[in-house]
Formats: C-alpha cells, sequence, structure tokens
C-alpha cells in the first residue's frame, strides 16, 4: 500500500487534518452490494496491533526550538495550576474558548480557563515546527497514554512569539476530540468489508516492510517482520476460501534473502510484496538494483508471485520504469509480477505510466507475465483529461493484465466497497469494460472453482 508511505506522509495528513478543516473517513453510506463487484479484491492489507502501533504514533517535529520545547514540558506540568500556566503566555495572548467558539484574551484569563479544560494530565506532541529567531508556528496533538494505550484527546494549532530570552504562547486554538486512533483490522473484519462489497475473495499483502523500513525506528526490525508476516499468514488460514497471504520484506536489507526462503518454505504464501518507497529503494542505484534483482531471483526460483510498489525514493519517471524492465524483471521470467497502483504508486506518474505500457504494447520478452493492479487509479483521475489518460494506458495494456484492487481499508483509505463505487465514477470506462476488469483473477489466483483469468 501507499502505505504507508501512508503511514508518513498521508497519516502525518490526517493527524493534522483536524487543524485544517480537513476531513479524512472511510465512513460511506453503502447501499446493497453490487451485482457487477469485482470476483477478487487484489491489493488489500491487514492492520495488526503492532502494524496499529506504527501507524498510530505520531511522526514528531525534531526541530523545535529547546525553549519552545521547555514551555511545552511547563504547561504539561501546570495543566490544573492558574499561578504556574500564566507566565507561559504572553501578556497579550488569545487562546480559542472551543466550548463557546470565542477567544479568551489575556494570560490571567487564559490561565483560569486553561487550568479548568481537561480533567487529567496531558502531552503535548508537536507535529511540525516553522519559524526563526523570534516568531514560530506549532502543530502539536494533546495525548494521553504510551504505545498501543495512546489516546489523542485533541488537536492544537500554536503561536510562539520570544520575548527577551523566554519563548511565550502568544496564541492557541484547540481542536477537540483528537484524531482517532486506528483499531487493527483483522481478518474478521476484512471478511465482512468483503462480503459487504459482494467480492469473493482478496490478495492481503504483508506490511512486514514497515518494521524494515529506515522511515521508523523500531527494535529488532527483522524479528519484528517475521512476526508481521506471520500473523499476516494466520489469519488469512482463518479464511482459506476467502484470503491469500503474500509477505513482505525489504529488498535491500541484509535479511532479505533469509526472509524470502522463509517465507518459501512457510507454504501459507502465493507470493512476496514489495515496497520500493518504504525501503528508500532507486533503482539507479547500482547495489539497490542488485539487491532487488537478487530478491526478483530467488522468488522465482521459489514460485513466489511478486506485487511492487515501484516507486521509491525520490524521483520516479521513465529512467525508473525502464530500469525495472529491462534490468529487474528478466530476473524473474517464470512469475507473475504484479505493478501496484497501476504506474506503482504514491502521485500518478504518467511518464512511468507510458513506458510500461508501451514495452507491453511492443510485446517485450520482460513484460509476458507483468500484470497490473488498478487500486487507487480513480483516486489519481482528479481531472477528465487525468482519467481519460488512465483508461487510454489500461486499454493499451490490454484489459486482460488489470485486475481490480483497493488498498487498506484504514488509514482515511475507502474500503473495499467505496472503492470499487469511486472506481466505476471516476474512470470512463464501458460497462463492458469494467465488467471484464471486475472478471479478472491474476493467474497466481486462477483454479478451475472461479470465473475469469489473466492468463
Amino acid at each position: 500500500m501507499n502505505v504507508l508511505r501512508r503511514a508518513c506522509a498521508f497519516r502525518r495528513g490526517a493527524l493534522l487534518a483536524p487543524l485544517l478543516g480537513l476531513a479524512f473517513t472511510s465512513a460511506v453510506a453503502h447501499a446493497a452490494p453490487p451485482a457487477d463487484a469485482p470476483l477478487v479484491d487484489h491489493h488489500q492489507h491487514l492492520l495488526s496491533p503492532q502494524g496499529a502501533a506504527v501507524l498510530n504514533r505520531p511522526e514528531l517535529a525534531t526541530n523545535v526550538p529547546a525553549g519552545v520545547a521547555a514551555v511545552l514540558r511547563a504547561q504539561e506540568g501546570a495543566w490544573n495550576d492558574a499561578a504556574k500556566l500564566a507566565p507561559l503566555f504572553s501578556e497579550a495572548a488569545v487562546v480559542l474558548d472551543s466550548n463557546e467558539s470565542e477567544w479568551i484574551e489575556g494570560r490571567d484569563l487564559i490561565a483560569q480557563h486553561l487550568s479548568k479544560r481537561f480533567a487529567r494530565p496531558y502531552t503535548v506532541l508537536p507535529l511540525a515546527w516553522r519559524g526563526d529567531e523570534r516568531v514560530g508556528h506549532l502543530a502539536a496533538l494533546y495525548s494521553r497514554g504510551e504505545g498501543s494505550e495512546r489516546r489523542n484527546v485533541g488537536s492544537v494549532a500554536m503561536r510562539f512569539v520570544r520575548e527577551g530570552d523566554a519563548w511565550r504562547v502568544a496564541m492557541e486554538y484547540p481542536v477537540f476530540p483528537g484524531p482517532a486512533i486506528e483499531s487493527p483490522l483483522d481478518a474478521q473484519r476484512l471478511v465482512a468489508l468483503l462480503d459487504a462489497a459482494g467480492m469473493q475473495r482478496a490478495v492481503v499483502l504483508s506490511v512486514a516492510y514497515w518494521f524494515q523500513s529506515p522511515m521508523f525506528e523500531v527494535d529488532d526490525p527483522v524479528r519484528r517482520a517475521r512476526e508481521e508476516n506471520a500473523w499476516t499468514a494466520e489469519q488469512a488460514a482463518r479464511y482459506p476460501d476467502r484470503l491469500v497471504a503474500f509477505c513482505s520484506l525489504n529488498p535491500i536489507s541484509n535479511a532479505a534473502l533469509e526472509l524470502l526462503r522463509e517465507c518459501a518454505r512457510d507454504g501459507r504464501f502465493k507470493g512476496l510484496k514489495l515496497h520500493f518507497a518504504n525501503a528508500r529503494i532507486n533503482l539507479l542505484n547500482a547495489d539497490h538494483l542488485r539487491r532487488v534483482r537478487e530478491v526478483f531471483a530467488a522468488a522465482n526460483d521459489a514460485g513466489l508471485a511478486i506485487t511492487v510498489h515501484a516507486r521509491g525514493e525520490g524521483e520516479y519517471d521513465a529512467r525508473h520504469a525502464r530500469a525495472l524492465i529491462e534490468r529487474v524483471l528478466p530476473a524473474a521470467p517464470d512469475i507473475t509480477v504484479q505493478m501496484a497502483h497501476l504506474w506503482g504508486g504514491a502521485a500518478f506518474a504518467p511518464e512511468a505510466l507510458q513506458v510500461y505500457a508501451e514495452a507491453v504494447a511492443a510485446k517485450h520478452p520482460a513484460t509476458r507475465r507483468l500484470i497490473f493492479d488498478a487500486s487507487d487509479a480513480a483516486f489519481a483521475a482528479g481531472s477528465t483529461e487525468t482519467a481519460a489518460l488512465l483508461v487510454q494506458r489500461m486499454r493499451q495494456i490490454g484489459l486482460d493484465r488489470i485486475v481490480y484492487g483497493s488498498d487498506g481499508a484504514f488509514d482515511g483509505h475507502p474500503d473495499p466497497q467505496a472503492s470499487w463505487q469511486m472506481f466505476r465514477k471516476q474512470l470512463p470506462f464501458t460497462d463492458a469494460e469494467f465488467e471484464r476488469i471486475a472478471r479478472n483473477i491474476a493467474p497466481y489466483l486462477a483454479d478451475p472453482g472461479m470465473r475469469g483469468s489473466t492468463d
């Protein structure tokens, strides 16, 4: 999933959303499951308890001046003490009384108000700071608890001014309640979402790569990745007729081949999910390219299909797409490789998609087993022109290679039913073309008991 980068960029947006007047929600009013629903959601994720803990952990600002941080700690310690709160504010400070929707002005009145606002102590978690030596602005969370027990009480935007050698709060704009904490999404919940969408099966892509990502600092990342893969396999095994598990790993980590061999020996995985952005991979880097090729070759030897989020670190354009086709795919000639999010993930990359489409249309040998999942394509179709281009490229690729996918139903992303509704609404396919995509089944899943196949 873009997860993840979503667990960084998108989650940060979700945490800041209350301060910006934005709404991030997957709650959609649903009608009965549509008769034209896809047979398979080829791009789904579960959210384990340890995954939820990572997703819910805010990405804290690291550039907050020491003097400002000291004010935040003092405010926490004086949460119900007006006499100690007052000196933390400038004489002409203002604070919004969110209950009355009116501003309170003056440090003494503010201190009296704040000393009664919270029922219990809290922590201020800084999310974003911007300022200079005299003035700055902070976005933060009011929070309680640690790890999986942490809850966001509220969000706050603050303005700080420097008076002499001391930083003081000049403005505080709170929003209550705070952004919701993401709950684990297990197999039972996902199957219920599939039922609501009228979908038979889903491919569940492990997010073990989160724990090996340099974007997140976790203890013992290889052990945590193993645990995540095992949890995903155990969850999928509860519904063997509905869910199919893919393991995952960081392909440029030193443990990549070891973890891949373990996944192959396990016997419960149909394939492997690779997320180049989370691993900060650049296929123009010779060492990264070498390591990725080794993983593709090992997956080929093990008979594990690959779903790849091909957008890596930094720029992503035709050069990276050509490197994938010409240097990486030839290392895995015998397995299905599924391009995640049509063009490779995150922001729409028309140059990369053009390279992939033209290579397939030209029958490049490396693309013989390449298919594309359309997860998040509808979100990229923000204009009539872009929607038309997406459809044009999918037709150029050939609809027999396009499989439907939704992406994980958490972190503000719509659930399978809402995702399919958006796909139908945003992309100008014919009804027959929508039906074709809905009936396609990836070769690694096709069996005599199911209709449709891309093979």
